[in-house]
């Protein structure tokens, strides 16, 4: 069976495009990396350097390549409605970046351009094998009911840069390319999280949002917002950028809590253990500790995304998450901005007046 060979469109999300090369680079069945386009130029040709592959500064010409069968997006934020359609009008399937956009009408365009070809969004906690195992605890019975969940990260702006070697956060803070900040970039993945775990939409949000350490970065540093869901659970996002640098010797800085009416969860993936499962009913009575090594403890979920986009693609089976999740992850996010610029409540689905405020 032929390679479906692999064009990455973008490399300014380069925490997410370097790992996927990585992984193609040493060696993902049925995938090949053959192409990478960026406006710069110099980043494009070290990249190529390091990964293999011809690199281009032309988008389009990249994406329709007769030798690109397939694109990974991972272009600054608002540039991906673009990329994204550019892919569906050559009928190339597209893994894409989180978030999905900046605007839920450039989300929609990226959804109808879904209705053309698989578009498969990147959330990396989907594939850690330490948040599968407990995602099918939870599924299993193991906390009963989920009710409540709060989702945090710690991380320092110092860590955001615009490209390998870079000095400044660049396109990070520019608020048209990126859409946001501390809040958007990270939160992104936990209202997906927490739309995956609890298996319900949000209803309703509060939230605070503002630049608590650097105050001149031109975004915020720091966001908390607090989701009613649907079916009535309560969950809490905090997600920021505003430490002073790494920092948790008795804490993950990234972490979720989660409760249910029979049991609780600890769950992390840069603490040990990874995760903890208390429950009041057999078999979850007691306390059960997990800890993975190696790849499995983190890097696995970069090959494990790239081993399901192929799968979508020989399959034609809907990807999961696709473009429709992006958007509700990302009209999560944008209630919260609203929410804190007006001091009151959001309901969900966005008005028409919300978005444009």
């Amino acid at each position: 069976m032929a390679n479906i060979r692999i064009g990455i469109a973008g490399l300014h999300n380069h925490y997410h495009a370097y790992p996927f090369a990585k992984e193609l680079l040493r060696g993902i069945d049925g995938l090949e990396l053959v192409g990478v386009a960026d406006e710069r130029p110099e980043v494009a040709q070290s990249f190529v350097e390091e990964f293999g592959g011809s690199w281009t500064t032309d988008y389009a010409e990249l994406i329709q390549r007769d030798d690109v069968d397939a694109v990974i997006v991972t272009s600054y934020t608002s540039a991906h409605a673009d990329h994204v359609e550019l892919a569906a009008a050559a009928g190339k399937p597209v893994l894409l970046d989180k978030p999905i956009s900046t605007t839920l009408d450039d989300a929609d365009r990226i959804v109808r351009a879904g209705e053309k070809v698989p578009v498969m969004l990147a959330y990396l906690l989907r594939f850690l094998p330490a948040y599968q195992q407990v995602k099918e605890a939870v599924d299993a019975g193991a906390v009963g009911e989920l009710v409540s969940g709060f989702y945090s990260i710690r991380f320092p702006v110092g860590a955001i840069l615009d490209h390998p070697g870079a000095a400044d956060q660049g396109w990070y803070a520019d608020p048209i390319k990126s859409g946001g900040g501390g809040f958007l970039d990270h939160g992104v993945h936990f209202t997906d999280f927490f739309r995956w775990f609890f298996g319900s939409e949000a209803a309703s949000v509060t939230a605070h949002i503002g630049s608590l350490t650097y105050k001149d970065l031109g975004v915020e540093d720091y966001g908390v917002a607090t989701y009613t869901l649907e079916n009535g659970a309560i969950v809490t996002v905090e997600s920021t950028w505003h430490a002073p640098d790494y920092f948790g010797p008795l804490n993950s800085p990234d972490h979720a809590s989660l409760s249910g009416n029979k049991g609780e969860i600890e769950l992390h993936y840069q603490k040990s253990p990874q995760y903890e499962i208390q429950g009041i009913e057999e078999p979850w009575i007691g306390r059960r500790y997990v800890d993975l090594v190696g790849d499995e403890r983190y890097e696995a979920c970069y090959r494990d995304l790239l081993v399901e986009f192929e799968r979508v693609i020989r399959t034609g089976d809907r990807p999961v998450p696709d473009a429709a999740d992006g958007r509700a992850a990302l009209e999560m996010i944008l209630g919260a901005y609203e929410s804190h610029r007006t001091g009151r409540r959001i309901a969900f689905p966005l008005t028409s007046a919300d978005q444009e405020a």
